[in-house]
């Protein structure tokens, strides 16, 4: 059951006047959590051990980090504005199990942050913007092997898409890479009036727990995603037309109709991720003997 969450009171931090004259970047899309109790409940849904390592992307004014820092044995944050650096170097430098890293996130290796620990693993926490959750999501889906769980705040929008199942008009591409590499799960949404400047829109939380391995055996995973955005490409066409952008004859569909058992006269959305599997390994296998 989704729960929707209003403020009940906004952040008091012995910084909050400096936190206060920093004016957020339309450009980088800030929307700053301002609410303490949702903030404890993002952190809490996190479920953070002394043993774990956190990677905060985005950590803006520290509201999180703050929550986060009492909790983990070290906390990575990533913090692409320069003044924001600033704010949280003095909230937070003391702090021995604080590290802040000034730059992009999309441009930092994961691998590289990870400590010599037994797992091997972090967990993500984060408070995306909403021009930028697309990118990170997939720079997460592509270090899977490096993550436990990632606990993230995107648009409600988005949120839905990536949960959604097959049959519904807002499954896709994000649906079925997120399912490939993690089980997702929406928390609860929370409401504009717990940010500052206010969205337009609603956010939600998600939960991704990801996957030692992907969760199909995929013979080409470029391929498979080759695949999917064939068949998405034009979500009205039938995979039988859809697929023929792949230079795919209608002997060969037939062919791989009958070795898949998959009717190609269904649309895209319909497919689970297995059925996507299957048809990926028998067209990418096909392809590269041509």
């Amino acid at each position: 059951m989704v729960t929707e969450f209003t403020p009940y009171g906004l952040i008091r931090t012995s910084n909050s006047i400096m936190a206060a004259l920093f004016y957020p970047k339309k450009r980088l899309g800030q929307h700053f959590l301002v609410d303490q109790n949702i903030a404890r409940r993002v952190v809490d849904e996190a479920g953070i051990d002394t043993c774990e390592m956190v990677l905060e992307i985005g950590p803006g004014k520290g509201v999180l980090t703050e929550l986060l820092l009492s909790r983990a044995d070290r906390v990575i944050a990533v913090e692409i504005d320069r003044s924001l650096t600033d704010l949280l170097k003095q909230r937070f430098g003391s702090a021995e199990n604080f590290i802040l890293l000034e730059g992009d996130i999309l441009k930092i290796n994961l691998e590289d942050l990870l400590p010599a620990t037994d797992s091997g693993k972090m967990v993500v926490v984060a408070d995306l913007p909403y021009y930028i959750t697309s990118p990170v999501i997939f720079k997460l889906l592509s270090s899977h092997q490096f993550i436990d769980r990632a606990i993230l705040m995107v648009q409600r929008e988005v949120a839905h898409r990536i949960v959604a199942k097959p049959g519904s008009k807002v499954y896709g591409i994000l649906s079925l890479a997120v399912r490939l590499h993690a089980d997702p799960a929406l928390l609860f949404d929370i409401s504009p009036e717990c940010f500052r400047p206010r969205p337009k829109v609603y956010s939600s939380l998600l939960r991704l727990d990801f996957f030692d391995s992907l969760s199909f055996p995929l013979k080409d995973e470029k391929g498979f995603f080759m695949i999917l955005r064939a068949a998405f490409g034009t979500r009205r066409k039938m995979l039988k037309n859809a697929l023929r952008v792949l230079g795919l004859d209608q002997d060969t569909l037939t062919a791989i109709s009958d070795s898949t058992g998959i009717d190609l006269e269904r649309r895209a959305e319909t497919l689970t991720l297995e059925e996507f599997g299957r048809l990926s390994n028998v067209i990418t296998g096909i392809l590269k003997d041509r």
